[in-house]
């Protein structure tokens, strides 16, 4: 992989993925065994690099410089094919119109870039080609079904702690420095189990594959992970199934999710309880924003869309499909639905927004439990996104 070309994965906007890339770009998100960038390279078989047009940049991590390359790959193309990829002066684009890579001199991918997708395909020659593609959030959980598992199939399996019961055949992959405690189950009968490095398995905790686990995370005593994808520095309890929980999640607690996705830094109280199908079994609609319209999702089982930095109050209860903005506290007695407005501050007492000096200040403080400080960049971001909100 060393010696072939760099790839550069874009994200350019073009999606419907609201809150969850507030923060990052696309393709830093979670959800393929690890990060999209990391899936593309999977995929492609070759080196990979993340560029972001000005304004979407990565403000939760940290992001290395850019090299020249001729080569440019949508974040929304779900299952990149290298026998698609284009030749050097063509383009490939979906059926439906989505811009999916780009071979060409480096000021044509800088038209990408900077928005100008009709000169991208005025300058080249097209190659349609029928892909799926990433566009809204429920999106991610298709492809968290499909990728997770091939990843997981092709991990290099190493040795168990003794006292760690694993059934099955698939392989389990522990990292240096993971401690997997005895009495943990690692059930691989459905898929494998990869385990990034520093992170603990308590006593008890039951992980079901195929399942990723990102780097200094704990999973707790009698916690129940199954198909999910866990980023970095998150804290797991309760009932996880078929989700994503972006970097440094906090959901310590008893409670399920499921079909869902949580941004980073996201906190669950005790007992929060995310509702992943409908009475009715009738496909889910959901509303991304508060005054838009219902779309169809084409799915039976969907969770909730929980944006960076959302807390939860004890006992929240979260219907089916509900979408949550950045950095809303909800602590109302009534189940959460629809559409929650970022920097929403709703109580049984009424539905108000946060100050965002409060906000900030609360922000820190949570930050540094975990040696952290926000960036300028992410709290200029956050304000941005603040003096732009619409009334709750």
């Amino acid at each position: 992989m060393s010696s072939s070309p760099t790839v550069s994965v874009i994200d350019d906007g073009s999606h419907h993925m609201g809150s969850l890339t507030a923060h990052r770009p696309l393709w830093a998100s979670h959800g393929a065994g690890g990060s999209i960038l990391a899936w593309i390279q999977y995929c492609l078989r070759r080196p990979t690099q993340g560029v972001a047009m000005l304004g979407q940049e990565d403000v939760l991590g940290a992001s290395g410089p850019v090299s020249p390359a001729s080569l440019m790959v949508s974040a929304r193309w779900m299952e990149p094919d290298p026998a698609l990829l284009p030749e050097f002066g063509e383009h490939v684009i979906s059926e439906d119109g989505v811009l999916l890579a780009v071979h060409a001199d480096e000021e044509i991918l800088h038209a990408w870039r900077d928005g100008d997708v009709a000169r991208v395909q005025n300058a080249t020659s097209a190659k349609v080609v029928a892909a799926r593609t990433l566009d809204a959030p429920w999106d991610l959980l298709d492809l968290l079904n499909h990728a997770l598992g091939r990843r997981m199939a092709n991990i290099t399996a190493t040795a168990v702690p003794s006292g760690v019961h694993v059934l099955g055949d698939a392989p389990v992959r522990l990292e240096e420095g993971v401690q997997v405690d005895p009495g943990a189950v690692l059930d691989v009968e459905a898929g494998g189990i990869w385990i990034e490095a520093n992170t603990r398995i308590r006593p008890g905790a039951v992980l079901v594959g195929p399942v990723h686990v990102g780097p200094h995370s704990i999973v707790r005593e009698q916690a129940v992970v199954r198909g999910s994808d866990i980023g970095p520095m998150c804290r797991v309890g309760g009932e996880t199934n078929s989700s994503i929980l972006q970097g440094w999640c906090n959901r310590a607690h008893e409670g399920h999710v499921g079909d869902s996705i949580l941004g980073s830094w996201s906190n669950l109280g005790a007992g929060t309880t995310i509702s992943n199908l409908l009475n009715s079994y009738e496909e889910v609609s959901v509303r991304l924003t508060p005054k838009g319209s219902r779309r169809r999702t084409n799915r039976l089982f969907v969770g909730a869309f929980v944006g960076d930095f959302v807390r939860t109050a004890i006992g929240t209860k979260i219907s089916t499909g509900t979408v949550i903005g950045t950095g809303a506290m909800l602590a109302e007695e009534s189940t959460i639905s629809g559409a929650v407005p970022s920097f929403a501050w709703w109580t049984p007492s009424g539905r108000r927004t946060w100050r965002f000096e409060k906000f900030v200040t609360s922000l820190q403080t949570a930050m540094a439990r975990r040696d952290q400080t926000p960036s300028a960049e992410l709290l200029q971001r956050l304000r941005d996104a603040f003096t732009h909100l619409d009334s709750p």
